[in-house]
């Protein structure tokens, strides 16, 4: 049964869409862990762009780094201001 679903999986989706479903998970996952205020208000969950730097920069975030020691911060809050960066 659980091949038969995997298989109508493959099927409807490609594996880089899968993958990017597994690491949108893992995303909201990690953010569910960080309390850290402007990632709050400026990151937007809905959005499938980044997740690779998202997971890295919140994997730092959840094991204790500041905003300002995690390159590539201010990156993945797509909703901040561009101009005040």
């Amino acid at each position: 049964m659980l091949q038969e679903a995997l298989g109508a999986l493959k099927k409807t989706f490609s594996p880089e869409e899968i993958i990017d479903e597994i690491k949108w998970y893992q995303v909201m996952d990690l953010l569910l862990q960080c309390s850290d205020m402007p990632l709050k208000q400026y990151f937007d969950p809905n959005s499938m762009e980044l997740l690779d730097k998202k997971i890295e920069v919140l994997t730092a975030l959840r094991n204790g780094q500041s905003m300002l020691e995690i390159p590539g911060y201010y990156e993945i809050l797509e909703l901040y201001p561009k101009n005040h960066t």
